[in-house]
């Protein structure tokens, strides 16, 4: 038993502790993150909606859902069920917890603990879509939907005052919150990332240019790199499968340097990596998982200059873009191929943000939630 593991088993023995979490309907970063801190807590799971076939490892676990679940869609496109979310993490019976782990990026921070419970909050983001359209469009237009989205934000500020203890997974996450909420952030957790799957990546050539991994969906900023490669003609592949596909791979008809390889076992992605010269993620998110898995595989990455991947991927391990268009794309792809970056270096950086590490500042941070109490702070 690791230390950690052993301090877990101390606070359990003490506390009747459970979590929430948003939607369990696919294996997400929110989800990895959730698979170890369970790990480490084998506590109840509370969620609204989930779906067992597509997370495995949760199939043991002691996963109470909302009778939501069974709802046609409801597994498979969860998004639909949102303007009815709030009221269903609201519903929720967590009165035999005295201490309650939410772990939230749209309603989890909803549901309510005891007066007398520590609720320790983990903000992976606030509601994007109701407080940050700009990034997140999916409230979209339309007099019914506003209506529906002005309710949500009412009950968010509301859930809000829930936790008596708040952490956030980047400094950009906490920004939020204290900008929306006006709570006052404890601490920055950053998550856990899988750093040794990609550890044993060997570096055996740069000729295949760069690559891109994730799901194809709009705000991963796909198109700009494809722009870019389109207009500067490095060789880029593309990993990974999702709705935005088709416009996509429209995009880069006639264009042999960019080459979609789909979905990729790890071993073929890893194999992939140790011939390439750098990953590209232009995408704002409020961490980012894959620019330090690229950095634990040992190569630097282009990222946007704002988000948490800003946070993550110092300038000694990669370039940054001041603005989202293919010309700075293309302009940190050119300083990047006239500099060396020391693959050790970046897999040592890439430890800071390791399953141990975040399994022992959770624990610290639970711990002084727990000693300070229920109360709430708030900003005036």
């Amino acid at each position: 038993m690791t230390p950690n593991q052993l301090r877990a088993q101390q606070l359990m023995a003490k506390h009747k502790m459970c979590i929430v979490h948003d939607w369990m309907t696919v294996m997400g970063g929110a989800e990895e993150v959730l698979k170890v801190m369970h790990e480490l807590l084998p506590v109840p799971i509370h969620v609204a909606q989930y779906n067992a076939e597509k997370l495995k490892w949760a199939q043991s676990a002691d996963v109470r859902h909302h009778w939501i679940t069974n709802l046609p869609f409801s597994k498979s496109k969860h998004h639909i069920y949102s303007p009815i979310l709030a009221d269903v993490y609201r519903s929720f019976d967590l009165r035999n917890y005295d201490v309650v782990v939410s772990v939230s990026h749209t309603f989890a921070h909803h549901a309510k603990a005891r007066p007398d419970a520590v609720h320790f909050g983990y903000y992976h983001t606030v509601a994007r879509a109701l407080w940050v359209p700009e990034i997140d469009g999916r409230v979209g237009e339309g007099f019914l939907r506003k209506k529906v989205a002005d309710r949500l934000r009412r009950l968010d500020l509301e859930a809000a005052k829930n936790f008596t203890y708040i952490t956030a997974n980047s400094r950009t996450a906490g920004a939020r919150v204290e900008k929306f909420y006006k709570r006052p952030v404890d601490n920055v957790l950053y998550p856990c990332v899988d750093t040794e799957k990609w550890r044993d990546t060997t570096r055996l050539s740069d000729d295949e240019g760069y690559v891109m991994w994730s799901r194809l969906i709009p705000y991963k900023k796909f198109d700009l790199a494809i722009e870019a490669a389109k207009q500067a003609g490095f060789k880029l592949h593309i990993v990974g499968s999702g709705p935005f596909e088709p416009q996509l791979k429209a995009m880069a008809q006639g264009y042999n340097n960019i080459i979609f390889e789909g979905r990729l076992p790890d071993d073929d992605l890893k194999a992939l990596l140790s011939r390439a010269r750098g990953v590209l993620f232009p995408a704002y998110e409020d961490f980012g998982i894959v620019p330090v898995e690229a950095m634990a595989a040992g190569l630097p990455v282009v990222v946007f200059n704002q988000g948490g991947a800003s946070e993550t991927v110092l300038p000694e391990f990669g370039e940054h873009i001041a603005a989202q268009t293919p010309d700075e794309l293309i302009a940190a792809v050119q300083r990047l191929e006239k500099k060396t970056y020391d693959p050790d270096a970046l897999k040592a950086h890439a430890e800071k943000f390791s399953e141990e590490r975040f399994r022992g500042e959770l624990l610290d941070a639970i711990e002084a939630a727990i000693e300070r109490g229920p109360n709430r702070r708030f900003i005036e």
